[in-house]
Protein backbone atom coordinates (compact mmCIF):
# COMPACT_ATOMS: atom_id res chain seq x y z
CA UNK A 1 0.00 0.00 0.00
CA UNK A 2 1.50 3.13 -0.95
CA UNK A 3 2.17 6.14 1.67
CA UNK A 4 -0.08 8.56 1.48
CA UNK A 5 1.02 11.68 -0.23
CA UNK A 6 -0.32 14.35 1.80
CA UNK A 7 1.58 13.01 4.92
CA UNK A 8 4.75 14.87 3.36
CA UNK A 9 3.29 18.04 3.00
CA UNK A 10 5.00 20.41 4.76
CA UNK A 11 3.12 22.19 7.49
CA UNK A 12 4.20 25.54 5.70
CA UNK A 13 2.18 24.67 2.80
CA UNK A 14 -1.17 24.57 4.93
CA UNK A 15 -0.45 26.83 7.74
CA UNK A 16 0.35 30.32 8.62
CA UNK A 17 4.38 30.36 8.68
CA UNK A 18 4.54 31.69 12.40
CA UNK A 19 2.45 28.84 13.57
CA UNK A 20 4.32 25.77 11.42
CA UNK A 21 7.56 27.03 12.21
CA UNK A 22 6.98 27.30 15.87
CA UNK A 23 5.34 23.78 15.39
CA UNK A 24 8.54 22.54 13.51
CA UNK A 25 11.26 24.40 16.02
CA UNK A 26 9.41 23.98 19.73
CA UNK A 27 8.37 20.59 18.55
CA UNK A 28 9.77 18.95 16.23
CA UNK A 29 6.78 18.52 13.79
CA UNK A 30 7.36 19.40 9.71
CA UNK A 31 4.97 17.59 7.51
CA UNK A 32 1.10 17.03 8.20
CA UNK A 33 2.23 13.27 9.05
CA UNK A 34 4.09 14.15 11.89
CA UNK A 35 1.27 16.91 13.36
CA UNK A 36 -1.71 14.10 12.97
CA UNK A 37 0.97 11.42 14.65
CA UNK A 38 1.33 13.98 17.59
CA UNK A 39 -1.63 15.30 17.47
CA UNK A 40 -2.90 11.17 17.75
CA UNK A 41 -1.57 11.12 21.43
CA UNK A 42 -4.24 13.08 23.61
CA UNK A 43 -1.16 14.20 25.84
CA UNK A 44 -0.05 16.51 22.92
CA UNK A 45 -3.34 18.54 22.52
CA UNK A 46 -2.02 21.09 25.15
CA UNK A 47 1.31 21.28 24.00
CA UNK A 48 0.06 21.74 20.69
CA UNK A 49 -2.96 23.90 21.32
CA UNK A 50 -0.63 26.35 22.69
CA UNK A 51 0.88 27.07 19.83
CA UNK A 52 -2.21 28.30 17.66
CA UNK A 53 -3.80 31.38 18.37
CA UNK A 54 -6.50 29.38 20.19
CA UNK A 55 -7.35 25.73 21.06
CA UNK A 56 -10.06 25.65 19.09
CA UNK A 57 -8.12 26.88 16.09
CA UNK A 58 -5.70 23.57 16.74
CA UNK A 59 -8.08 21.16 16.83
CA UNK A 60 -9.79 22.30 13.68
CA UNK A 61 -6.48 22.26 11.95
CA UNK A 62 -6.19 18.29 13.26
CA UNK A 63 -9.72 17.58 12.22
CA UNK A 64 -9.00 18.70 8.81
CA UNK A 65 -5.29 17.20 8.15
CA UNK A 66 -7.01 14.10 9.02
CA UNK A 67 -9.98 14.80 7.04
CA UNK A 68 -7.68 14.82 4.06
CA UNK A 69 -6.50 11.45 4.51
CA UNK A 70 -10.49 10.15 5.13
CA UNK A 71 -10.31 9.67 9.20
CA UNK A 72 -12.81 10.89 11.18
CA UNK A 73 -12.48 13.62 13.21
CA UNK A 74 -13.89 13.82 17.22
CA UNK A 75 -13.98 17.31 16.53
CA UNK A 76 -17.35 18.72 16.96
CA UNK A 77 -18.35 21.14 13.97
CA UNK A 78 -18.91 24.66 14.67
CA UNK A 79 -21.69 26.75 12.73
CA UNK A 80 -19.17 29.84 12.43
CA UNK A 81 -15.81 29.96 10.23
CA UNK A 82 -13.20 29.49 12.02
CA UNK A 83 -10.19 31.42 10.28
CA UNK A 84 -6.43 32.53 11.45
CA UNK A 85 -4.37 29.22 10.98
CA UNK A 86 -4.78 28.52 7.38
CA UNK A 87 -1.91 29.44 5.32
CA UNK A 88 -5.18 31.43 2.90
CA UNK A 89 -5.62 33.27 6.22
CA UNK A 90 -2.84 35.34 6.34
CA UNK A 91 -4.00 37.66 3.96
CA UNK A 92 -7.77 38.03 5.69
CA UNK A 93 -5.72 38.75 9.13
CA UNK A 94 -3.81 42.04 7.37
CA UNK A 95 -7.15 43.05 6.39
CA UNK A 96 -8.25 43.00 9.87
Amino acid sequence: MAKNPVLSVPLEQVMRPEIAITLRHVLQLHTVGSFLKAWSNPRNHERIERLFDSPEQARHAAAVCAGWLGCRSTFTPIHEPLIGWWRSDESASLAA
